[in-house]
């Protein structure tokens, strides 16, 4: 038994077709759809007698959109990554400040201890080991 593609029957600009395809069969009506809409805004203010010159002109009209659609999407994109990236660099900013005021932070406890130790009384005062100095 093999695995067949689904046919969707469509019609296009008066004509009927029968598209083999392994897409759901309902988008294929639609974009048939969509493609017969757009043949027929090609003839609406001028008569072509060939269905072959209507097609082909649709084709470069949607084709344009896409691409056009393409640029914007591609400019968008570079547009949202230099804005993610400026935004990273911010980010990395205000933690290398907050790092930096922490650091400060416990550099000045730091001496805040040494002042408050050697301000203190000689009953509080640590002496090092080994120097002979007993605390009271």
């Amino acid at each position: 038994m093999t695995d067949r593609p689904e046919t969707t029957r469509v019609n296009i600009y008066g004509r009927e077709y029968s598209i083999r395809g392994e897409g759901d069969p309902a988008y294929i009506a639609e974009i048939a759809h969509f493609l017969d809409m757009r043949m027929r805004q090609m003839t609406e203010n001028v008569a072509m007698t060939s269905t072959a010159k209507v097609a082909i002109l649709a084709s470069l009209n949607i084709t344009d959109e896409l691409f056009t659609k393409t640029r914007q999407l591609e400019e968008m994109e570079d547009s949202h990554q230099m804005f993610l990236s400026a935004l990273a660099d911010k980010i990395d900013d205000v933690l290398t400040s907050v790092d930096s005021s922490q650091e400060q932070t416990v550099s000045v406890r730091q001496e805040q201890v040494k002042i408050t130790t050697a301000n203190a009384p000689p009953a509080f005062q640590r002496s090092s080991p080994g120097s002979g100095k007993e605390p009271l």
